[in-house]
């Protein structure tokens, strides 16, 4: 399989996903009546109220057309729109990004991640139960020299409440994690980062020291935990406070971070960064994957004091 695909040839995978979509919901909605005519003709003796009758006949045949949609789905369309967001993921993102000056040995695995034991050392989200933990969509590479790795990550954990058992989402979005960079940039012990709006579990355990800076505005946004309240100050230096806010901003999303020896993780609460679509024509979907790719760029300059 090739290893490069140009835009024009995955726009016309994006419009047979979509054709192939468009008739499946077509002949979903045409069973609808069909459905109804059936239960009609095979019911309708059996019935003393009509107005029940009406009912069970809507409900048949509405569940009746969306298990047609699903068959629909999984015999036309799946196949062609995986082989479009495979093409897209795999081939597509990495030809862009290798494009954008800073970005070198990139590498996209569709079906690898970050692990479970990996995100609970990173103590940037609760890690949930790890039978449940979920990672993929990985890419990694070097950004101007400083290597990195970022993933989709679900974690979920196993609730007990009112003798009912059921599996709970704690964190769905992004993991990005640049690691081995410049020694200065060391950090004795973890230092957290949570944005207020992150703070429930989906933060997770947090540090012995609750640290207060002199930006206020910063106080106001975040809330940092240190196993060392030294080494806090001399990571949390005004400019790096204002990079953080700054990629805040830019992300629109809720964020933590934790620093910890030459790591710094980042989470981003958000859906998945590389996902094809059929209903937007590749060449938006282009801008998509720049806008992605700038979001890396931006949370590197925090290590840049």
């Amino acid at each position: 399989m090739q290893d490069f695909i140009n835009e024009e040839e995955l726009e016309n995978l994006r419009l047979k996903a979509k054709r192939r979509t468009y008739i499946s919901y077509a002949l979903s909605i045409i069973s609808f009546p069909f459905y109804i005519y059936l239960f009609y003709i095979s019911q309708y003796e059996k019935q003393n109220i009509f107005w029940l009758f009406i009912i069970q006949l809507i409900f048949v045949a509405f569940i009746s057309s969306v298990g047609t949609l699903g068959l629909l789905w999984y015999v036309i369309v799946k196949r062609s729109y995986n082989k479009f967001n495979k093409n897209f993921k795999s081939k597509y993102v990495l030809q862009i990004i290798n494009n954008i000056s800073g970005f070198d040995n990139l590498q996209y695995n569709l079906k690898n991640g970050f692990d479970w034991d990996e995100i609970r050392n990173s103590a940037v989200i609760a890690c949930g139960d790890k039978k449940y933990f979920e990672s993929e969509d990985l890419l990694l590479g070097t950004y101007e020299g400083v290597n990195f790795k970022i993933s989709d990550v679900t974690t979920k954990k196993l609730v007990r409440r009112n003798n009912k058992t059921r599996i709970e989402e704690i964190f769905q979005g992004q993991v990005l994690c640049f690691y081995k960079f410049d020694d200065m940039k060391l950090s004795n012990g973890y230092l957290q980062i949570f944005q207020n709006e992150f703070l429930s579990n989906i933060s997770g355990w947090k540090a012995e020291h609750k640290i207060y800076t002199e930006n206020q505005l910063f106080n106001n946004r975040f809330k940092v935990y240190a196993d060392d309240e030294h080494n806090a100050y001399y990571i949390l230096t005004p400019k790096v406070m204002e990079k953080i806010i700054e990629f805040s901003d830019i992300i629109g999303e809720q964020i933590s971070l934790s620093f910890n020896n030459n790591k710094l993780f980042i989470a981003i609460k958000r859906e998945s960064m590389f996902d094809a679509f059929v209903d937007k024509p590749v060449s938006e979907q282009t801008k998509d994957i720049i806008q992605d790719a700038k979001s890396i760029q931006k949370a590197k300059e925090i290590l840049i004091d």
